[in-house]
């Protein structure tokens, strides 16, 4: 027990320094980089918003020392009087989903005009290719929640129909199905993990070949250290 847990600190160390070395050079030009990327960071101020709207506490809920509790469930509702408040939750919750595409949809437009003024700053014989590299990878953009939530009700419903299938098959037939499963999870992640790729190489292929060098080097750092955005790093 001692030793696995020198171990683990002996690894966590290591790791540290490690991170600490890459703080170090990470702001130092490398030989290999075709140039230094554009980069400005997101603000602390952007990030906090966003952090706000997302913990921001639900209608009739109290948050206090990581304790989320409904006023349903505090005052003790029941029968008729906790339908009629389940179904005030689930009006609050349609309505916020509501202004959150109401919201999307004007930062969407805040985007793109805020884009063709980038644009213009960039070369002219870029700006139609840049143009149209900025609204494909903005059309096939995907959130990893969003890819999540696909596979895990997938899985879901699969495994769902592999339990039911043990009352129904032989042992075997069971043993066959749980295993096929397994491939399924195996299968599909290889094809996300492709997907990406494959969305990334057509990203590229849109690009010149400077600025094509450019993404590769990007890719290839951390995402802590990419900071997307204009201006001189």
């Amino acid at each position: 027990m001692r030793a696995g847990l020198l171990a683990l600190w002996c690894a966590l160390w290591a790791g540290c320094l490690v991170l600490a070395g890459e703080g170090k050079d990470k702001d130092k030009p490398r030989a290999d980089e075709p140039g230094r990327a554009p980069a400005v960071e997101q603000g602390s101020e952007w990030l906090a918003a966003i952090e706000r709207l997302r913990l921001l506490p639900r209608a009739g809920e109290i948050k206090a020392a990581g304790v989320s509790a409904g006023l349903g469930d505090i005052y003790g509702l029941s029968g008729e009087t906790a339908a009629k408040y389940e179904a005030l939750q689930k009006d609050y919750d349609a309505a916020r989903v509501k202004l959150a595409a109401k919201w999307e949809q004007e930062a969407k437009a805040l985007r793109a005009e805020q884009e063709a003024k980038m644009l213009q700053l960039l070369p002219e014989a870029k700006r139609e290719a840049a143009g149209k590299t900025l609204d494909f990878a903005h059309a096939k953009w995907v959130t990893p929640l969003d890819k999540e939530t696909w596979f895990c009700k997938e899985y879901a419903e699969r495994r769902a129909a592999v339990g039911d299938a043990r009352v129904r098959v032989s042992a075997e037939k069971f043993e066959e199905a749980k295993a096929a499963l397994v491939a399924w999870v195996k299968e599909t992640r290889a094809k996300m993990m492709r997907q990406d790729e494959d969305l990334f190489k057509q990203v590229r292929e849109m690009l010149g070949p400077d600025e094509a060098a450019r993404l590769e080097v990007l890719k290839g750092k951390k995402p802590a250290e990419q900071k997307p955005g204009g201006g001189k790093q």
